[in-house]
């Protein structure tokens, strides 16, 4: 009895510092596609979503964006997410932050496109 008692409290233990440790799915920084076209991805995050979901919103966002030339931006759902863009540019090349929301679903990436 005392060591079934033992285990119950060890095991009630180790489930609350289970609780203490963060998710990995809830939030990860994820390594970067090729980029399909003149420029690179730099950074990938995500937030309650995968790393390769996170891919897979990038190159369609990328995709939607190009359809309205290279310095296109994409104005429709990528996915069924909604994003945003914003620029910072020069007379060669943007450097872009988009941010791609999907309820709770977030897909933070940052590419630089030549122009």
């Amino acid at each position: 009895m005392v060591n079934y008692v033992r285990g119950t409290l060890c095991l009630a233990g180790l489930l609350a510092a289970a609780a203490l440790v963060p998710s990995t799915a809830a939030a990860a920084t994820c390594s970067t596609p090729d980029y399909p076209g003149s420029g690179y991805f730099t950074s990938l995050k995500t937030k309650n979503v995968g790393c390769k979901t996170g891919k897979k919103v990038m190159r369609a966002h990328y995709r939607c964006r190009i359809e309205n030339g290279k310095k296109g931006r994409c104005k429709r759902l990528v996915l069924g997410y909604r994003c945003s863009e914003k620029r910072m540019s020069i007379s060669t090349e943007f450097d872009s932050r988009v941010t791609c929301k999907r309820g709770a679903k977030r897909v933070v990436y940052t590419y630089t496109q030549f122009t």
